[in-house]
């Protein structure tokens, strides 16, 4: 602090007819922001971040009729033993986990005018990155955008018109097939009242099995699907989707299994094993045929 020479005070001056913002930064400034005061004048100091107790630490502050702290507001009322020239420090400190910790400011009482109302806005990261953050997810949302649209193209069509166009059908169309009703070998979740069919294109097989639930089993989702032949020798791994978990007293849930296959290929008689993700005990399913083209 530092005080002028003795000068006539001058209790006439306005107000500043603006509000004043303040922006602190997130390194110590070269130099205090200044707040402008004035003896018998109201400062009102409005904060974006609520300020801890006993937060004002405050130059010869004896020298001011009312210093009054709330929440986030703080109230200055300057008395006659002002002078013009005077300069104090005024240091506050925020609740314990903002950024920034504190604020420092010099009081300043100049002729002229003073603040009526001054923002204080606490450069947060948060707050201080918001633009740059919305310029991030507005560049990464184009850019999924233009992959999804990417992906779409190279996937082409889908439906019977993606077969057609991607070759696995030809004029024999799917071939189709019901297997046997006694396919699950006790003991097993599944019911033998379950429906399978089993299809065959130029390319490809599948299974298809509405599953129904025996009863008395936690949710069960299949994983890993594996055909094994009459020698017990791995054939093929099938790829899995299942429209939803099995509970009890399910009866049409769909699981559907697909692999690569030729005309030639898988034209035994198989054996499917069924797995969830824990790997616990097999499901067996037998026989599976698939059509002949």
């Amino acid at each position: 602090m530092w005080n002028g020479p003795a000068l006539a005070q001058s209790h006439t001056s306005p107000p500043s007819s603006e509000v004043r913002r303040i922006e602190l930064g997130t390194r110590p400034a070269p130099a205090p922001a200044e707040i402008f005061v004035r003896p018998g004048g109201t400062t009102v100091l409005l904060f974006d971040t609520p300020l801890a107790r006993d937060a004002v630490t405050l130059e010869e502050r004896e020298r001011f009729h009312r210093v009054v702290l709330a929440e986030d507001t703080l109230v200055l009322l300057p008395s006659d033993k002002l002078q013009e020239g005077t300069r104090l420090r005024l240091t506050l400190r925020y609740e314990d986990g903002s950024t920034p910790r504190e604020a420092s400011f010099l009081l300043v009482v100049t002729p002229g005018h003073f603040d009526a109302q001054v923002e204080i806005v606490s450069a947060s990261p948060s707050v201080r990155d918001e633009p740059s953050k919305t310029a991030q997810l507005q560049g990464e949302l184009l850019r999924l955008r233009e992959e999804n649209a990417r992906l779409r193209a190279e996937k082409g069509p889908t439906g019977l018109t993606g077969l057609l166009a991607a070759g696995l059908i030809d004029e024999q169309g799917l071939l189709g097939d019901t297997l046997g009703r006694d396919l699950p070998t006790a003991p097993s979740i599944l019911s033998h009242d379950i429906q399978a069919q089993a299809f065959r294109s130029i390319s490809r097989v599948a299974v298809a099995i509405v599953l129904t639930s025996a009863g008395g089993h936690s949710p069960w989702t299949a994983s890993r699907a594996t055909l094994t032949d009459a020698m017990g020798r791995r054939a093929r791994e099938l790829r899995v989707w299942q429209s939803k978990p099995l509970t009890q007293g399910d009866t049409e849930v769909l699981l559907v299994l697909e692999t690569e296959a030729s005309s030639r290929e898988l034209q035994g008689t198989y054996t499917l094993e069924l797995r969830d993700e824990k790997d616990s005990r097999a499901l067996i399913l037998r026989p599976v045929r698939f059509p002949r083209m």
